[in-house]
């Protein structure tokens, strides 16, 4: 299986544009080295936490207390 076709399988398997999966870079997990739980945690990429660390708002947050007063 090439990059281009795990784009697609993972593309059709998550509903998210082949565009998005072609960026976050998705590969295959060979089973010839058998992965532990800590192995695992590794592999897995956040990306709510990582959209979260590349957005600035532009608004203060309404929930922060007023330091002004």
């Amino acid at each position: 299986m090439n990059q281009d076709q795990i784009n697609r399988a993972v593309s059709r398997a998550t509903g998210e544009d082949f565009e998005v999966i072609e960026r976050r870079g998705f590969s295959l997990v060979h089973d010839e080295c058998p992965l532990d739980d800590t192995d695992i945690e590794a592999l897995i990429v956040d990306w709510d936490k990582i959209q979260a660390e590349q957005t600035t708002s532009v608004f203060r947050n309404r929930q922060e207390p007023n330091m002004a007063a």
